[in-house]
C-alpha cells in the first residue's frame, strides 16, 4: 500500500497518524473554559429554537460562575461528583461547566434510562448534587430513595420540595472576582459518560482533563461565529473553543422531526435513526433549508442505500458520515473538506465512515484467534477494529476495566469492520450484537438494512431455540404504529438485548 495521505503512515498492517497540534491547558478544564468564555463574552453562544431565547458567552458564563459559587457554599469538594438528568435546554450545560470551575467530576444520567439502570449508575458515582429536568424529578426521587443517598436535587423549573435552579443564578457578592479551581493533574477523571446500555447494563466511561482538552485543542483557532449548529448530542465544549452557536430544540420526535429547522441552521449533526426519520417524514412547506450547508451522520453501521436516501432528501447539502464511540473522546475517523483527496473520497467511498483521525493508531484483528502475533489483518480483511490514542478513556468508573484493552494495550472498540487500500474505514456491526447461526456469523445490520417501502423501523436480535442455540429474530413496523413501543435510548438507539 502507498501512503496516499501524507499524514497517514502504514507499517506491518498498523495504521498511524500524526499527533494533534497543541498541548492542553495545564490548569485543566475549568480554567480553560473560563478564559475562552470571558474572551468571547460578547459573542452569541446558544439559541433556544422554541422560545427564541439567547445566551451570549458572557451571560452563560455569569450563570456558570454563580452556580459554581453556590456549589462551593453547600460544601462541594474537589473531586466530588456533580450529576445531571435532563433533556437539552439553555441551562443544561451550566452544571457541567460549573462543576469544572470547582474541580468536581461530571456524570450525566440519561432521562430515558429505567429506574433499575438509573439506580445502578447512581450507586457507581454517588453524586453530591444532581440537576434534574422537570420530566425526570419522579425518577430521580425514586433513585435517591432506593439508594438511600443524601444527594441534593436542583430542579430546572418550579419546585416546592427541592432547590430551584433559578435560585442559584441570582447575583452573588464578589462574583466579579471569581477564579476557577485549577486541576491537580490533567490525567485525573473529569467526565463520566455512561454507555448506551443497548446490550447490557450501562457502564461509566471515564475521561480525563487531558483527553477532553487534547481533543478540543485543534479547533481553538477556528472562528465559526457565523455558524448555527444543531446536534442531538450537544457538544458545548466545541462551541466554547470554535465560537460556533448552538441551536437547541425540543427532543427529537417522530411527530415533529423537522422542528429543528425552525431556525436557519447551517450545520446539523444527527444519529442515523433521527436522520432516516427525517427522510421518511414529509417535509412541511414552510421549512427552508437554504442556509443548510452540511449534515454529519453519526453511527457505526450506515449502508450505502441509507446514505443515498439522505442525499436525495437533502440534494444541495453535503452529507457525510462519522465514526466514533464514547470510549474515545475524539472522532475516530474524519474527512477534512479543505483537502481535495478527502473530498474525492467523500463522494467515491460511499460506504466508508472516513479516514483515520490524527493522533490515533489503528489495527484490525481476527477476534477468533488467541495468539497476538496472528491477529493483525491487512486491507479488506474483516475483524475487530482496535485503536491507541491519548484521547481514550482512562477506564470504567469503580468497575474492573481489564477487559477493555488487549495484551498489547490496544483499546478493543467492539466494532467489526475493515479498511481499504486508501485507509478508508468501513464498520459493519458491533461484535457483541453478532451471533452464530448454522456456523455463520450473523450481523443484525445486514438484515436491518434490507429496504421495504412499508417498513420504517427494523430491528434484528437473536432468540434461543431448541434446534439452534441462537437464531435471528426480526421486528418490522411503521414508525407511527410501533416505534413508540420500542425501548429507545436518549441517543436514538434501541435496546437490543437477546429475547426468548
Amino acid at each position: 500500500m502507498e501512503n496516499l495521505q501524507e499524514e497517514i503512515l502504514y507499517e506491518n498492517n498498523i495504521i498511524y497518524t500524526e499527533d494533534l497540534d497543541g498541548e492542553p491547558d495545564s490548569r485543566g478544564l475549568g480554567c480553560a473554559y473560563f478564559d475562552e468564555m470571558l474572551k468571547n463574552k460578547d459573542l452569541l453562544a446558544q439559541i433556544d429554537g422554541l422560545t427564541k431565547e439567547k445566551d451570549t458567552f458572557g451571560s452563560l458564563l455569569k450563570k456558570c460562575v454563580r452556580t459554581s459559587m453556590w456549589l462551593t457554599e453547600i460544601g462541594l469538594q474537589y473531586g466530588d461528583v456533580v450529576s445531571l438528568c435532563s433533556k437539552g435546554h439553555l441551562n443544561s450545560c451550566v452544571p457541567h461547566i460549573s462543576a469544572y470551575f470547582t474541580g468536581a467530576k461530571v456524570a450525566a444520567l440519561d432521562p430515558s434510562f429505567s429506574l433499575a439502570e438509573s439506580v445502578h449508575l447512581f450507586r457507581q458515582v454517588m453524586p453530591k448534587v444532581i440537576f434534574v429536568g422537570h420530566e425526570s424529578v419522579t425518577l430521580i426521587e425514586n433513585v435517591i430513595k432506593e439508594v438511600g443517598a443524601s444527594t441534593t436535587m436542583v430542579v430546572f423549573g418550579p419546585t416546592d420540595t427541592h432547590v430551584p435552579f433559578s435560585d442559584l443564578i441570582q447575583p452573588k457578592h464578589n462574583e466579579s472576582s471569581f477564579k476557577p479551581v485549577e486541576a491537580h493533574d490533567l490525567k485525573e477523571i473529569a467526565l463520566i459518560l455512561f454507555s448506551s446500555g443497548t446490550t447490557g447494563l450501562p457502564k461509566g466511561i471515564c475521561h480525563t482533563h487531558y483527553s477532553i482538552l487534547k481533543t478540543a485543542e485543534p479547533i481553538r483557532g477556528q472562528d465559526l461565529r457565523n455558524e448555527l449548529i444543531y446536534s442531538n448530542f450537544p457538544p458545548y465544549w466545541n462551541s466554547i473553543y470554535n465560537k460556533s452557536v448552538r441551536l437547541l430544540v425540543p427532543p427529537f420526535g417522530t411527530n415533529n422531526p423537522w422542528d429543528m429547522f425552525s431556525y436557519m441552521a447551517t450545520r446539523v449533526i444527527l444519529d442515523i435513526t433521527s436522520t432516516l426519520t427525517l427522510c421518511r417524514t414529509p417535509k412541511p412547506k414552510n421549512v427552508d433549508l437554504k442556509s443548510l450547508k452540511s449534515i454529519l451522520v453519526t453511527g457505526t453501521t450506515i449502508s450505502e442505500e441509507q446514505l443515498q436516501e439522505i442525499r436525495e432528501t437533502f440534494p444541495n447539502v453535503l452529507v457525510s458520515q462519522m465514526y466514533g464511540q464514547s470510549e474515545v473522546f475524539s472522532p475516530l475517523t474524519y474527512f477534512d473538506l479543505a483537502k481535495p483527496k478527502h473530498v474525492h473520497f467523500l463522494h467515491t467511498k460511499r460506504g466508508s465512515c472516513r479516514l483515520p483521525s490524527r493522533g490515533t493508531y489503528y489495527k484490525v484483528v481476527d477476534p477468533d484467534t488467541d495468539k497476538v502475533e496472528d491477529k493483525v489483518l491487512g486491507p479488506k480483511q474483516k475483524g475487530e477494529i482496535r485503536v491507541k490514542t491519548q484521547m481514550q478513556l482512562r477506564g470504567y468508573y469503580n468497575l474492573d476495566s481489564s477487559g477493555i484493552w488487549d495484551s498489547d494495550g490496544w483499546l478493543k472498540t467492539g466494532d467489526y469492520g475493515y479498511y481499504d487500500e486508501d485507509y478508508c474505514f468501513y464498520v459493519i456491526d458491533r461484535l457483541k450484537e453478532m451471533f452464530a447461526y448454522r456456523g455463520k456469523h450473523i450481523t443484525p445490520a445486514s438484515i436491518e438494512n434490507v429496504k421495504h417501502p412499508s417498513c420504517s423501523v427494523k430491528i434484528c436480535s437473536n432468540r434461543n431455540t431448541t434446534l439452534y442455540r441462537q437464531s435471528p429474530c426480526y421486528g418490522v413496523s411503521s414508525i407511527k404504529t410501533w416505534s413508540s413501543k420500542c425501548n429507545w435510548r436518549g441517543n436514538s438507539k434501541v435496546c437490543r438485548r437477546p429475547v426468548g
